[in-house]
């Protein structure tokens, strides 16, 4: 199903440092204002906006609709500790304390993978309070947040643990047992989660009947019907598409010390080292972003970062566009001309399902956009 009315459904990713302009570059793009108050991205969030595509291969042109997913994420360089409000000091750990760290307010902890298990951490912290009261209670809900890492949003009288809830609702946290987490001693950083392909599982069509699997196909073609709504706290991924499609590094181009542009580089190569087992496959498109090219107060400096990035791209073989958020210069340009590289690479966005043997042949498979 390739008509002009069909909506394909693409996913933009950005990337960069703090501060380097990011958040700036997509509400420009997306909302055609530029935010006049500096404010941290803490966590990823997700816009929406639809667009049309020219499509000049045809006969004549085609405008198509597409559905764009863009993530805006948090800076590069965080780490953990800068996510809780105390800064410094390593989440769980006290300065005089021996030993491993305990689970305290901050910590990140890993709910048990297995649900039987956590279903006995509930039954022996019930035992063991039999008679006291206690917040803790086992709801079925809880094991769709098995193996997955949270942080501790505070400490219970009773020992428990209370964590986020995955809708955010009750409250906003659930009260665990000790025993139904463990202490997370992974160095990953915020940044790590952004610098994959983001593959998501395919939706399982084996059991369902012809019909159901055309009524599916016809749904992928309003992204929004075939989906389920991600909701909850702001850690749960509210992206829909399956994987992503294209990476804009960006960079501050008036930082006089050049952080923000070695930042960026240093991303680049992080990214091509991650994606590296996937290229064969699924080739994602990755560009450097020069933002903030109105600051001319600082024109030597922009001038050099410049030069900088556009021997960097030369060496690495990748496109350097340079915008203003500001002034909406070089947006559009970046943005459109990234859906129609991603439109030009469809194995990045076309879904193909596979119907059962013996049916005709043109139900014997379905092609089709997200």
């Amino acid at each position: 199903m390739d008509d002009s009315s069909s909506l394909r459904f693409f996913r933009i990713t950005v990337l960069g440092s703090t501060a380097s302009g990011k958040t700036s570059l997509v509400n420009s793009y997306v909302n055609r204002n530029c935010p006049a108050r500096y404010t941290t991205t803490e966590k990823a969030v997700t816009y929406l906006k639809k667009v049309d595509l020219l499509d000049e291969t045809e006969y004549h042109d085609v405008r198509r609709p597409v559905l764009l997913e863009i993530e805006d994420t948090p800076g590069s360089d965080r780490g953990h500790d800068e996510e809780s409000q105390g800064g410094g000091q390593s989440a769980g750990a006290t300065p005089q304390q021996s030993g491993p760290p305990k689970v305290a307010k901050g910590s990140k902890v890993t709910v048990l993978k297995d649900k039987q298990e956590l279903r006995e951490a509930f039954a022996k912290f019930k035992q063991l309070k039999a008679g006291k009261p206690t917040q803790v209670a086992y709801k079925q809900e809880m094991e769709r947040m098995c193996g997955r890492e949270f942080k501790v949003i505070s400490m219970g009288k009773d020992g428990s643990i209370n964590l986020p809830t995955p809708e955010g609702t009750e409250g906003g946290t659930w009260a665990f047992p000790p025993g139904a987490v463990k202490m997370s001693n992974s160095m990953k950083l915020p940044i790590d989660d952004f610098l994959t392909m983001g593959e998501k599982d395919k939706e399982k069509l084996e059991n369902i009947s012809l019909k159901e699997k055309k009524k599916y196909a016809l749904a992928m073609q309003r992204p929004l019907s075939a989906y389920k709504r991600p909701v909850g706290t702001p850690d749960v991924d509210k992206t829909l598409t399956r994987n992503r499609m294209g990476f804009l590094i960006c960079f501050d181009v008036s930082e006089e010390e050049g952080g923000s542009l070695k930042e960026a580089m240093a991303v680049h190569k992080m990214l091509l080292k991650a994606l590296e087992v996937k290229l064969s496959v699924l080739s994602p498109i990755v560009w450097l972003v020069a933002c903030k090219c109105d600051k001319t107060w600082s024109d030597k400096v922009v001038r050099q970062n410049l030069l900088s990035a556009e021997h960097f791209c030369e060496q690495q073989e990748i496109i350097l566009y340079k915008t203003s958020a500001k002034c909406y210069q070089g947006v559009h340009d970046v943005f459109s001309e990234m859906v129609q590289a991603i439109s030009a690479r469809a194995n990045l966005w076309i879904l193909h399902d596979d119907v059962e043997d013996g049916e005709d042949e043109e139900d014997k498979s379905a092609c089709f956009s997200q």
